[in-house]
């Protein structure tokens, strides 16, 4: 009697990966979804597969190294409409903001 490998448990909550490709012109436009993420390609019509495979690589690599650089930067404060008591701007004039003749 054979004997099937048990389901792992995370199968059941993966979304599968869903591509598109639509030739425009001379273009051509390919575009993956999965799950939350959703990226979109658009290479010259006649490109094959293993071009825009090897034009490609690297990618989740640079993915992943561009979300630790966001991760490490400090965020910006909530409250982007603070005031800083300044009269600076209020005390231009015309000439300064380049609206006078």
């Amino acid at each position: 009697m054979a004997t099937s490998d048990p389901t792992p448990e995370t199968a059941a909550t993966e979304h599968p990966a869903v591509l598109d490709i639509d030739v425009v012109g001379d273009r051509a436009l390919a575009s993956v979804e999965k799950g939350d993420v959703s990226i979109l390609v658009e290479a010259p019509a006649g490109i094959s597969a293993a071009e825009l495979e090897q034009t490609l690589r690297g990618v989740p690599e640079s993915i992943e190294r561009t979300t630790e650089r966001f991760a490490e930067t400090p965020a910006m404060s909530d409250d982007t409409t603070k005031s800083d008591e300044s009269t600076e701007g209020e005390d231009a004039t015309d000439d300064d903001l380049g609206g006078g003749v």
